[in-house]
């Protein structure tokens, strides 16, 4: 949680050059005169910035009205804008009148008298696009998105609006499914066909990894069978895990030289890819540098553990032969290709009898990992599922290429933006914008001028046949340019499950004291929640975070928490550095 990035801030979609407020010309905005200094110069506020104009009208300190901007080569002039205080739509009806904006539509002096009422800006090119899009069927909802651009600051442009729209119907599993069947029925694209598939089989890797894990466990158990044993090799090989000319009796020595040359050869490169493991990251700093004869003592460690050869001091649960088994699959960096061949082992085993001994063990090593993950999945390994599909979702896509960053294999938005523009059929170019416009949304809900930040994600998850959007909503302090701090922050995490229904969490965290609250209307949420708790508490303790409270409470009947959650929050306050909701 100490590294948790925005992806609005780098993002040129949602940019609008300039800062959330500034004083242009052309401008109607709401004032109140703080001190007359002379000569018709007056200091004013809007919007909580102080600046010096020269005010048309005269007016008293103290008094608060609506006024036009004008910009010469002498400064900043402020003409006032003659209203009733308090009557919404007179006041609406005349700024209309002043700005040459017609007044039959209902709807304009609708959305006018709601910018008066928040105090928002208004300037006349907001106006003009406004009237393109407050009348006809969407009128309601449209008026709706406008004053949220306006109160974002966003440039009013077609493309923007659309963004802020698409967040209003659809969800990503049903136009992922959609798309997917319609790219099936079309042929070819089946680089995003992968990339979908990889969004709706999280777990794959986490699957074919553990089942690695199983099956080189077992192979090094010399109380199984020669028969077990050697179907578990002839597995790894076909996972590609253990080299093709690796003989049986010698698959210690080939797995040792395989993993050592990788390690001397890619140096922290090569162990920076055991993402996920344990103490990966701690052998790659200190093997990285250190030499052959260093990772030689390290990948010795580890397989002496794993065959039994070393013996391991009781208690010791991180050098059990299943540790070891998980550190050596890890320094061996063979993730993708691993994930590529059990893809193919499952489209030819499939459910059918099994014609093999290595196809009897990969049926049964299967069924147990699936078992397994769906029983124990949390944690890390859940982490490493949400973390994967984000990067696969690829949100900030844009942001990333223009920043110069390595971009890992292709996101889900890259395709998609390849198919909006170059894909024959018009049905597949219009889902895959609308998905990424839908994409978008998220982006432009993440900007906010208030002094914390906000990032919203939202992705979808699919899981055990059960699929649901995720949305994870982050507020806090700005530690650095586009990074939250974890130890003061708020997370609103919305997920809409078969069982459990709507479910909103909502975590603050006040010195890395967390309190958690969960809105949930089913009768045993409760109860369910219980046995969780120490489980819980431990893991926040080894991420040096205190657990203090867990509360469960029922949503209000007449509240959607889905709106809950990306509610604009205009009344939080802020003392020093604590974040006060």
């Amino acid at each position: 949680m100490t590294h948790i990035h925005g992806t609005a801030r780098n993002q040129t979609l949602s940019s609008p050059g300039e800062k959330p407020f500034s004083v242009q010309g052309g401008k109607v905005i709401y004032i109140k005169v703080h001190k007359l200094l002379g000569d018709d110069l007056a200091e004013v506020s809007a919007n909580g910035q102080r600046f010096l104009a020269k005010l048309e009208t005269p007016l008293k300190a103290g008094e608060r009205q609506w006024v036009e901007v004008k910009q010469t080569e002498a400064g900043i002039s402020l003409q006032l804008i003659p209203s009733r205080q308090g009557d919404g739509e007179g006041i609406a009806s005349k700024l209309l009148h002043h700005l040459s904006i017609s007044t039959d539509e209902k709807e304009m002096t609708s959305l006018v008298s709601d910018l008066v009422k928040d105090k928002i800006p208004i300037h006349k090119e907001m106006l003009v696009f406004a009237g393109k899009h407050v009348t006809g069927e969407d009128a309601a909802l449209n008026l709706k998105i406008i004053v949220e651009m306006a109160k974002r600051n966003l440039p009013f442009t077609d493309r923007i609006f659309l963004s802020m729209k698409a967040g209003e119907s659809g969800d990503f599993i049903s136009m992922l499914d959609t798309l997917a069947s319609k790219l099936n029925e079309v042929g070819g694209d089946g680089s995003t066909l992968q990339v979908i598939r990889r969004l709706q089989e999280p777990l794959k890797r986490n699957i074919s990894e553990n089942l690695v894990i199983k099956a080189l466990t077992g192979l090094a158990d010399s109380s199984q069978t020669y028969a077990n044993r050697l179907g578990r090799f002839d597995l790894l090989k076909s996972l590609g895990f253990i080299q093709n000319e690796t003989v049986m009796n010698q698959w210690k020595e080939g797995l040792t030289g395989m993993i050592l040359e990788r390690v001397t050869s890619d140096g922290k490169g090569g162990l920076a890819a055991t993402e996920g493991l344990r103490s990966g990251r701690e052998q790659a700093s200190s093997v990285s540098g250190a030499g052959t004869k260093s990772a030689f003592s390290l990948v010795d460690k580890w397989m002496n553990i794993l065959t039994g050869s070393k013996t391991r001091l009781e208690g010791t649960e991180d050098e059990t032969p299943e540790a070891a088994a998980k550190q050596l699959v890890g320094l061996a960096g063979k993730e993708k290709l691993v994930e590529m061949n059990f893809s193919r082992l499952e489209q030819i085993t499939g459910k059918g009898v099994p014609s093999s001994n290595q196809e009897k063990i990969f049926q049964m090593l299967h069924h147990q990992t699936v078992l397994d993950l769906t029983e124990q999945l949390r944690g890390d390994e859940l982490a490493k599922v949400l973390k994967r599909m984000i990067g696969d979702f690829g949100i900030n896509y844009e942001a990333q290429f223009q920043k110069g960053y390595e971009i890992q294999g292709q996101t889900l938005k890259e395709h998609l933006i390849g198919l909006s523009q170059h894909h024959p059929s018009s049905d597949i170019r219009q889902l895959a914008d609308d998905i990424v416009l839908r994409m978008n949304h998220q982006v432009l809900h993440s900007q906010d001028p208030s002094p914390l930040l906000t990032i919203v994600q939202q992705f979808p998850m699919y899981l055990f046949g059960r699929n649901t959007d995720i949305t994870l909503q982050w507020t806090g302090k700005e530690k650095e340019k586009g990074v939250i701090d974890g130890d003061y922050c708020r997370v609103l995490f919305y997920l809409n499950m078969k069982e459990l229904d709507e479910t909103l969490i909502d975590m603050q965290v006040q010195h890395r004291v967390i309190s958690l609250t969960v809105w949930n209307d089913h009768s045993a949420i409760e109860a369910l929640s219980q046995p969780l708790i120490p489980d819980l508490k431990k893991g926040l303790e080894k991420l040096d975070y205190q657990l203090s409270a867990v509360k469960v409470k029922k949503p209000d009947k007449h509240e959607s928490l889905s709106e809950k959650i990306l509610r604009n929050e205009s009344n939080r306050t802020f003392s020093g550095v604590d974040v006060k909701i």
